[in-house]
């Protein structure tokens, strides 16, 4: 069992009245049957009518429900012998259940706009770690004075980049950054991103909404995350996007893992 240190904030921001986004950090200290050495959760809601929150906060119960005592019937069900076969089938089984509630709220409330939430969540078992995610929520790993971005954003401008239609400077000025290509419970099917990474002593994680990836450049994530313990990191790089504008709810989630 490693220690890792680790810590996570969230804050509504300058602009929103509520804080749509969310997150979770299991431990064995908290819960001695974990099957793992930690799990990571960041999540941002949407759908107005405060259903982001419900959305996200959705994603968050599942989670913690069943990693805090209901795994090991989950995996027998399923016959899960990975991390990675683990998330593939979750992820989108959480889908269809938020998607199956948010079609009943909407018709519910006459709305057309569906609830939903981006979700990027790590396994960390030994030194690895396997990321889970949908969505624009972003896993980083630094590693000395590198960072790496471990996951990719699904929105439309990410695939006009990727099929050569748009440049990444033209992708961060366009009216299509923030429309999301796929969404626990808004989009018709889900295709999670599931990949496992090798970790190395003293490597920094981070999750975090894009609340704070709009205000905060990398160059500025690996200062603060190596300089700084998880808790002081989480709330300075709040402070450092509020400061900017805060233009959206901001989420981070930090771990250091030992040199």
């Amino acid at each position: 069992m490693i220690k890792i240190l680790m810590a996570g904030a969230t804050d509504v921001g300058k602009k929103r009245t509520n804080n749509e986004d969310t997150f979770l950090i299991l431990t064995p200290e908290q819960v001695p049957d974990l099957p793992l050495d930690a799990l990571m959760l960041a999540a941002d809601g949407m759908g107005g009518h405060q259903r982001g929150e419900v959305a996200s906060g959705m994603v968050r119960d599942i989670f913690s429900e069943l990693f805090s005592g209901q795994l090991a019937e989950f995996l027998s069900a399923y016959g899960i012998d990975s991390s990675e076969k683990l998330l593939n089938i979750l992820i989108p089984e959480i889908h269809a259940n938020l998607a199956s509630l948010s079609e009943e709220q909407a018709e519910a409330e006459n709305q057309r706009e569906k609830m939903g939430t981006t979700l990027t969540v790590v396994l960390v078992h030994g030194m690895n770690i396997t990321v889970g995610h949908v969505g624009d929520s972003r896993a980083y790993l630094v590693r000395e004075d590198m960072i790496a971005q471990l996951t990719e954003d699904h929105t439309m401008a990410h695939l006009l980049v990727k099929s050569g239609k748009m440049t990444e400077a033209e992708a961060a000025a366009s009216k299509y950054r923030n429309a999301l290509s796929q969404a626990l419970g808004a989009s018709k099917k889900v295709k999670p991103e599931v990949a496992t990474y090798p970790l190395e002593p003293g490597d920094k994680l981070m999750l975090c909404t894009d609340g704070l990836t709009r205000h905060v450049q990398d160059e500025e994530f690996v200062e603060i995350l190596q300089n700084n313990a998880p808790e002081a990191a989480c709330q300075v790089l709040i402070d450092l996007a509020n400061s900017r504008g805060g233009k959206d709810n901001i989420t981070a989630v930090v771990a250091h893992f030992p040199a």
